[in-house]
């Protein structure tokens, strides 16, 4: 997926007010790359899959390769955001 395009879920999702700094987040953790995986974290934001599976069914999110899908995984993100008050 190009940057731009993740770059346009981004804005599209997270409150005009914050979503500059949720481009950085993801820059910051996955480049912009939407099938960035490591042991633990997967997709544009990084999600923590183990921590966070408890409650992610919720978003329509089973599995950690449902992580890798940029929309859903920026989705997952900004609830965790609002999660975290």
């Amino acid at each position: 997926m190009p940057a731009a395009e993740a770059v346009a879920i981004i804005r599209a999702i997270w409150p005009d007010d914050l979503e500059e700094r949720a481009i950085e987040i993801a820059w910051r953790e996955s480049n912009h790359r939407s099938n960035v995986n490591n042991y633990c974290c997967y997709g544009l934001f990084q999600i923590y899959w183990s921590v966070h599976r408890g409650w992610l069914d919720d978003l329509g999110i089973n599995s950690a390769d449902d992580l890798l899908d940029p929309l859903l995984n920026t989705r997952a993100a900004h609830a965790i955001w609002q999660r975290s008050g």
